[in-house]
């Protein structure tokens, strides 16, 4: 876990110390005091709805070793200050530095250049977090990895992810998520990857980002940030990633169906809703794995997760037996099957135009007794495209054989509008305005054989409807 002396935190952010504490090192950092633990560096951030520094004087009376506050906020709360420095225990160090979000990532890039080990670095609009997980699997059978929970993905999560660094580690891999230009960059520079991946490039964030060339260039920021000693492990089948990764001017590794590719495609069967075997190839070398997982794209992401293995030299019996211990995540098309004989898919936890039709496709060419029942929310953060982007999916829905639709969210039109086009009858499709009012409605539907998938971004909330079926039927 990360540690540091008062001298090494004003050296690292150039802050200006208005009051000096123990001479004994901190140990850990925290951006919330309701997990604040005692000895730990408290960082005062700033958002939209929130003012970290306000909570300054909580911090330090929760044993905080030190609390890093804003310039400009720490000028209107100077109350606050007179407080905190006065406070009895005096023992408390306090930072001012221009920006608090800048110095967290700086003190956890100071913090990551201590160690030399291989650091993987996972980005991408689909699959980023579910490759990450497979990498973390195969490197866990050569020694401790370091690795991303949850949605610590971002400019706050990456460098708390990083503060829990320690010499016990032999691998880190980390996640890399951005919403808008610089992000990646930035959490590049602070993670320094050894190895960086782009899973691919979709319509994602477009409200920010604008065209597709445009999330393919706010990702590839990773390439272009990255040391060329490094490698890096590309797409064969993306030529959106392919373009950007013909910048780096280091080692490369591909993976794809082509013929140059290290981690080439070979074969695929589709056994259930449950599990599929995969064969492919390393280096010319041939493996076969059966995962519990279902879905063309999860192919995909279990071919970047062994070329990023390779990356780092894990072995083929390495590869294998990583994959093979893989277990599905939550929201991530998790499915449960119910008491009333209903399979119900829950993949909620995000959802672009590419992961969509992943999710269509992967029900519809499963084998089933009964219908496929779509309930979709929005898909958000698409700007001006998404009546356009939420037609196209009403058409992907149907095309991939989805019998009925239920759908909530402001742009449920014009997804119906799209299903219309493509042949379904406008009895088969259910919109409603809230998706509380799904739940009556889904309990009176749903029947022995059905499969239903629940698919929204994470923002709509609809693993809600995924809870209220799992509790009234059981599972």
């Amino acid at each position: 876990m990360i540690s540091f002396s008062g001298e090494e935190v004003q050296t690292v952010f150039h802050a200006d110390s208005l009051h000096v504490g123990v001479k004994e090192k901190g140990k850990g950092v925290c951006t919330d005091t309701r997990t604040l633990q005692k000895g730990e560096l408290f960082f005062a951030l700033k958002g939209p709805h929130f003012d970290g520094n306000r909570f300054c004087e909580d911090a330090v009376k929760k044993g905080a070793w030190g609390v890093v506050v804003d310039r400009k906020s720490w000028i209107v709360n100077r109350g606050s200050e007179k407080r905190i420095t006065n406070h009895e225990s005096q023992s408390h160090w306090i930072f001012e530095v221009k920006d608090t979000l800048t110095a967290l990532g700086d003190l956890a890039a100071w913090w990551r250049k201590k160690f030399s080990i291989p650091c993987v670095a996972i980005t991408g609009s689909n699959g980023k977090t579910t490759t990450k997980e497979m990498v973390a699997s195969i490197l866990g059978f050569k020694g401790a990895v370091l690795k991303t929970e949850g949605n610590f993905n971002n400019l706050i999560g990456l460098p708390l992810t990083i503060s829990r660094w320690e010499n016990s580690h032999r691998y880190a891999v980390l996640e890399m998520g951005m919403s808008d230009f610089g992000e990646i960059k930035r959490l590049t520079e602070i993670a320094a990857p050894t190895v960086g991946c782009v899973t691919n490039v979709a319509a994602a964030h477009l409200e920010k980002l604008g065209e597709m060339e445009d999330v393919a260039r706010a990702k590839g920021e990773m390439f272009s940030a990255m040391n060329s000693s490094g490698m890096i492990v590309v797409n064969a089948e993306d030529p959106l990633v392919c373009k950007k990764a013909e910048l780096f001017r280091g080692k490369k590794i591909f993976f794809g169906m082509q013929k140059h590719c290290e981690v080439r495609f070979e074969h695929w069967e589709q056994k259930s809703l449950d599990e599929m075997f995969i064969r492919f190839s390393i280096q010319g070398r041939i493996c076969e794995v059966l995962l519990p997982f279902s879905g063309f794209h999860n192919v995909m992401n279990c071919l970047a997760a062994a070329a990023v293995a390779l990356a780092v030299s894990a072995s083929d019996v390495e590869i294998l037996q990583g994959l093979q211990k893989i277990v599905p995540l939550k929201m991530r098309f998790e499915q449960v099957q119910l008491a009333n004989g209903v399979r119900l898919v829950n993949d909620c936890y995000n959802a672009n135009p590419g992961s969509m039709e992943m999710a269509f496709r992967t029900v519809g060419s499963a084998k089933r007794a009964g219908r496929f029942i779509a309930v979709l929310g929005d898909m958000l953060e698409l700007g001006g495209k998404s009546p356009e982007l939420h037609r196209d999916l009403g058409k992907k829905a149907v095309e991939h054989g989805a019998n009925k639709l239920f759908l909530v969210g402001s742009f449920s039109k014009n997804i119906a509008e799209g299903a219309i086009s493509a042949g379904i009858l406008s009895k088969d499709i259910v919109r409603v305005e809230k998706k509380e009012d799904l739940n009556p409605i889904l309990e009176k539907e749903v029947k022995k054989g059905d499969v239903v998938l629940v698919k929204a971004s994470r923002g709509m909330g609809l693993e809600t409807v995924a809870h209220f079926l799992k509790d009234t039927y059981g599972i």
